[in-house]
C-alpha cells in the first residue's frame, strides 16, 4: 500500500501543479492581442538613422548616435526637450517587454 499511495500522491502534485500553472498562463488568462505602434511618417526618410525628435520635427540626424548629440550641442538651448531616437527600417521589427 505504501508504493501505491506514492504513486497517486506524485500524480495528484503533478495534475495540481499542471492546473494552477495553466490557470496563470491560459488563454482566458492572456491580455488582449497588442496592436503595434507604427512609427511616425516623419521618420521615414531617415531609416536606419539616429534622430533627434522635437516638437513632431526632426532636429538632427545622422548613423551614428554620437554624431547627434554633438549636433544637438551645438544647437544648444533649441534642443532641449528634444528625443534621441533610433528610426528603424521600415522591415524591421522591434520587440519591448513590459513587465
Amino acid at each position: 500500500m505504501g508504493a501505491r499511495s506514492e504513486i497517486l500522491r506524485r500524480w495528484l502534485w503533478r495534475v495540481v501543479c499542471l492546473a494552477t500553472y495553466s490557470c496563470g498562463m491560459g488563454v482566458s488568462r492572456r491580455s488582449p492581442r497588442i496592436t503595434p505602434v507604427r512609427r511616425s511618417s516623419v521618420l521615414d526618410e531617415y531609416a536606419g538613422q539616429w534622430v533627434a525628435v522635437k516638437d513632431g520635427r526632426v532636429i538632427a540626424h545622422s548613423y551614428n548616435s554620437r554624431e547627434v548629440v554633438r549636433q544637438m550641442r551645438r544647437l544648444g538651448e533649441a534642443a532641449e526637450g528634444a528625443v534621441l531616437q533610433r528610426a528603424p527600417e521600415p522591415t524591421e521589427a522591434l520587440a519591448v517587454g513590459l513587465g
